[in-house]
């Protein structure tokens, strides 16, 4: 693969990554949304099957995201090898080789379950009427 190649590569799955999160925060803003407003309405066998579909959901993406930002990091780790002075420009090249590229996929796979977690806990706050409703007089 040439340097060119791989630059290419790069910039396609970084971007591919980043759809895909933009994809996932879209898909959980909508649940939080859809919590706010008819969680505590909604009866028990509704939202066990709301948060099963949204957990398939969210585990198939949150597993996607994983994958992408490790192709990235995987990436970036064999451009950082390149000897020489081609990735300069390329800020993935400005880490050392032995840099911890592991950090990236890791990084985003627990920011992706800690916002899964923390929409199934809103869900159930709201469901449990714990949304605080402030009345103005």
């Amino acid at each position: 693969m040439t340097d060119y190649e791989k630059a290419t590569l790069f910039f396609q799955i970084v971007e591919t990554a980043h759809s895909a999160m933009a994809n996932y925060l879209t898909v959980l803003f909508a649940v939080v949304a859809v919590s706010y407003f008819v969680a505590d309405r909604l009866d028990r066998v509704a939202s066990t099957l709301l948060l099963i579909v949204f957990s398939f959901f969210c585990f198939g993406m949150i597993r996607e995201i994983f994958f992408l930002y490790s192709d990235m990091a995987r990436l970036g780790h064999e451009i950082a090898q390149v000897p020489g002075d081609v990735y300069d420009w390329l800020g993935i090249a400005q880490f050392s080789v032995d840099s911890p590229q592991w950090v990236i996929p890791y990084s985003s796979l627990v920011m992706s379950l800690a916002a899964y977690l923390a929409s199934l806990l809103f869900f159930y706050r709201v469901r449990r009427g714990g949304q605080s409703t402030t009345e103005t007089s």
